[in-house]
């Protein structure tokens, strides 16, 4: 049952990421967008002065003689529309950054944010609200620009609520998918750095991690910490679409085998490695739950002790149970917060079950929709994923050459590895306009202070420096935060592991 849940659930979940309707679906890729539109002009370090000015600005201009041709193409039939959500947007840009509703420093709808990125930004929730409309309202532009409009003005409160911002933060990757930090996240797809043959980044996954309920090495998945950590994956995904880099959306392949036949190295006795997330070790989180312990002996004594993580967590996703209800509200957030972001979704190594569920769900939705959502016969992944991805860069377990990217959760590291050098180089790369980029700053300032409230840290250093910390050795530790005999362990810890251990304190028990 959990499996069949899990499996209709990421079907609902990668559809409405997507963003489907016959009406969003642009699949050709930009006129004239290739390596030659972005010419390095320093190649040739002799170039005088006033050749080199010359060339920026030979350059400059096609680059955004290309960009304009991309939203031209993009906004047929909504140009009008796009004029006025763009004027209704900037209104939620004036006045001081205290009562702007625009963080400035947000990395999809910020200052920094280059015009046309902004653009098809904004093209994406008039797509999406275009698609709701009715018949008789089709053809209403004011409408659609106050669906769309009412969209934004949620998304932007959500992204204030949620943080959003602290998600870019160097270290904030580490703390997040690591289940010493973020216990229970079970993160199961990242972007990996898999491009296609245009440049556009490809999400990449395994359902097995999660779902694999008979692999020795499975783990509980608390919600609160799960959705932010997905939410994390999407955010980050969201945030490198840039038409500067040829990134007009993204794909998604998601890897659905999850028994030893398909997946043997999900399993202790064929990979007895712990899984990506625990490396480091991992919190035990069973039998609790977002408040405190579930057992009543425990949570009479320690009322305050509850499941740690990465903060912030929005009020309801503590009272969230496991199960459907996780991906349904997972489905609600990428819906609302995200939408139209996914060119076509893959599903390969898929069992009968999946297909059978998938095919039944592709009769609910219009052609032109189920067409996004391809099951790949197995032995046809090289054929299908071949027209898209270069052999070089696909994984070997879709049919490319790539032996490094995929593995059994090797991805993740690849991809955490990334996500740290894209916040690293964030935050000393300049802004627009040359002047130093202080965003990422505020960006650790608000991370450190949700890590200060939960416990959490991504280095030593920061942990050491939190409420007068102490440094252990903790190897092969098992924890416990009491020293009564019959208390469940907190969490146990693997390979060499240091332990950095606060003082007790009457909040935290």
């Amino acid at each position: 049952q959990g499996v069949r849940w899990l499996c209709i659930g990421t079907i609902l979940l990668v559809v409405e990421a997507s963003g489907f309707s016959s009406q969003v679906s642009n699949s050709a890729a930009p006129d004239g967008h290739s390596e030659s539109n972005t010419t390095n002009i320093h190649n040739n370090s002799t170039l005088s002065c006033d050749a080199t000015q010359t060339a920026t600005h030979q350059k400059s201009s096609t680059t955004s003689t290309t960009f304009a041709e991309i939203i031209a193409r993009e906004s047929i039939g909504l140009e009008q529309a796009l004029s006025m959500l763009r004027l209704e947007f900037q209104k939620l840009t004036d006045g001081t950054e205290g009562s702007s509703i625009v963080d400035p420093d947000d990395a999809i709808f910020g200052s920094t944010v280059a015009p046309h990125d902004l653009d098809m930004t904004l093209l994406r929730y008039l797509k999406v609200a275009r698609s709701t409309l009715s018949k008789h309202n089709k053809n209403s532009t004011p409408k659609l620009v106050s669906l769309a409009l009412q969209r934004l003005l949620s998304t932007l409160q959500y992204r204030r609520e949620y943080d959003v911002l602290s998600m870019h933060a160097p270290g904030a990757a580490r703390k997040i998918l690591h289940h010493d930090t973020n216990p229970g996240a079970c993160l199961y797809a990242a972007d990996a750095g898999l491009l296609d043959k245009r440049g556009n980044p490809a999400l990449i996954g395994r359902l097995g991690l999660m779902i694999a309920e008979d692999a020795e090495q499975h783990e509980p998945l608390v919600p609160a910490n799960h959705l932010r950590a997905i939410l994390f994956a999407f955010e980050r995904l969201a945030a490198s679409l840039k038409l500067s880099e040829g990134r007009e959306k993204a794909w998604y392949i998601l890897d659905c085998s999850i028994d030893k036949k398909t997946a043997p190295d999900l399993y202790d006795d064929v990979d007895p490695r712990p899984r990506f997330w625990s490396k480091f070790g991992r919190l035990a989180v069973d039998g609790l739950t977002m408040k405190g312990w579930n057992d009543a002996d425990a949570t009479q004594n320690n009322p305050n002790r509850r499941i740690p993580g990465v903060l912030p967590h929005l009020p309801y996703h503590t009272t969230i149970t496991p199960g459907f209800p996780v991906l349904r509200e997972a489905l609600r957030q990428l819906t609302e917060y995200y939408p139209n972001m996914m060119e076509k979704v893959y599903f390969v190594r898929a069992p009968f079950s999946f297909r059978a569920v998938l095919k039944v769900f592709s009769l609910m939705v219009d052609r032109e929709s189920a067409a996004r959502f391809v099951v790949v016969p197995w032995g046809k992944e090289a054929d299908i994923l071949g027209e898209i991805f270069h052999e070089r860069d696909l994984p070997v377990e879709f049919g490319g050459s790539n032996n490094t990217i995929l593995g059994r959760d090797d991805f993740l590291r690849v991809a955490e590895e990334r996500y740290e050098e894209q916040a690293l180089f964030m935050s000393n790369h300049p802004q627009r306009d040359g002047t130093p980029m202080d965003g990422l700053s505020r960006a650790t300032i608000r991370s450190r202070f949700h890590d200060e409230t939960a416990g959490v840290s991504s280095t030593k250093e920061e942990a050491i420096s939190i409420m007068g910390s102490t440094l252990i050795n903790g190897e092969g530790v098992t924890l416990y935060t009491t020293d009564r005999d019959d208390e469940l362990p907190l969490g146990t810890f693997h390979e060499r592991t240091e332990l950095v251990l606060s003082p007790q304190t009457e909040d935290t028990g």
